[in-house]
């Protein structure tokens, strides 16, 4: 006869921070695929966040509205949880005060850390960012074991390195309210490339709102430059198998982070090239390009007028200085340890990933 425990263990109430976001939505569409070898069965799937998830028709979805600056919501949302998964963050390049991102990039995931604990969850999956080790310079196949920077280039990685370190540091404690008889939360942190995918607000959304508006009429950039993007229905398949691992007797994940890559690099415009054509609009050729240091001062110029407009009016920059940076330095990573310790294997096929891409931005543009 089967014990509640072992049953909470097999089909556990798993609660996702941010569930109605880009990544969120991915990981929801993976916990509800049918049982398998590398999936999970929740017995209840919580989404967590300021608006409802766009698709909450499977009964085992229960949306939660709360804000992870708020212990007291997030007590509720853990209650009974054996399993969370943190991917509630604010993505900033320099727009949001500091102090807001830093308050829910890090305090947010501290409240999450303690309400995990108090509640008895036994794992902890975090979401961070491939940005925590960037520097300015570029890199080429990055490792877990690249340290965070002296001194970083925005408040976004900053932030979101403290926020795993904390995780981290939590891994395997008993400390600040968990329960004496309960087992110890186990913890990792997952950091993706430069995500894309359905529903990407990001990289797919900030090119299709410069093609509609004819401001896509040049690249920038030598050209030579590589960027490792990866396809988000990978990185939630990540996060289900680091799941997986934090939930077995000996947990391999337990304190680790992880890169998360699938698809060879390329350079930013020509992988987002395929996409933008296949939705129907036309990336600039290759000849016609503005070089970095002529976009980097531009994106200089436009953060410093939006600086000085913040008072009366939030300005988003078209270009900042990190994004041509990024865009036009080596970015590439290497995720051979979640290959070795968590079994991981991109799930969709580079070709798969981007016919999903453009079947959904397509959808968008007609209705």
């Amino acid at each position: 006869m089967k014990t509640k425990k072992q049953n909470a263990d097999k089909n556990p109430a798993v609660l996702i921070t941010g569930g109605s976001g880009f990544l969120g939505a991915a990981l929801l569409r993976e916990l509800l695929k049918k049982p398998g070898r590398e999936t999970l069965s929740p017995g209840e799937i919580r989404i967590f966040d300021t608006r409802p998830p766009d698709n909450a028709s499977d009964p085992r979805i229960r949306y939660i509205s709360g804000d992870i600056r708020s212990p007291e919501a997030l007590d509720e949302a853990c209650a009974g949880a054996s399993l969370v998964f943190h991917c509630a963050a604010i993505v900033d390049w320099g727009q949001a005060p500091r102090s807001r991102v830093h308050d829910i990039n890090v305090n947010g995931t501290r409240n999450v850390i303690g309400a995990a604990r108090r509640a008895g969850a036994r794992a902890l999956v975090h979401t961070s960012t491939m940005d925590v080790i960037y520097d300015g310079r570029p890199i080429t196949r990055g490792d877990e074991m690249k340290p965070y920077p002296k001194k970083f280039t925005m408040a976004y990685a900053e932030t979101k390195a403290l926020a795993e370190r904390a995780v981290l540091e939590a891994d395997g404690t008993r400390e600040h309210g968990t329960p004496a008889n309960a087992a110890p939360l186990r913890t990792c942190v997952i950091r993706p490339c430069g995500m894309f995918g359905e529903g990407d607000p990001y990289h797919v959304s900030s090119f299709l709102k410069m093609a509609r508006g004819g401001r896509l009429s040049f690249r920038i950039g030598s050209g030579r430059s590589l960027f490792q993007h990866v396809y988000v229905g990978n990185v939630a398949h990540a996060h289900v198998l680091a799941a997986r691992s934090l939930l077995e007797p000996e947990p391999a994940a337990a304190g680790r982070a992880y890169i998360i890559t699938d698809f060879e690099a390329k350079n930013f415009f020509d992988y987002m090239a395929p996409i933008l054509e296949g939705i129907g609009y036309r990336m600039p050729p290759k000849r016609r390009s503005i070089p970095m240091p002529v976009m980097y001062a531009l994106g200089g110029i436009m953060e410093f007028a939006s600086f000085l407009c913040r008072p009366i009016v939030r300005l988003q920059p078209l270009v900042s200085r990190t994004s041509v940076a990024m865009v036009c330095k080596d970015m590439t990573f290497c995720g051979d340890r979640a290959c070795r310790e968590l079994g991981y294997r991109p799930l969709y096929s580079e070709e798969e990933a981007i016919a999903r891409t453009i079947e959904y931005f397509r959808a968008k543009e007609e209705a």
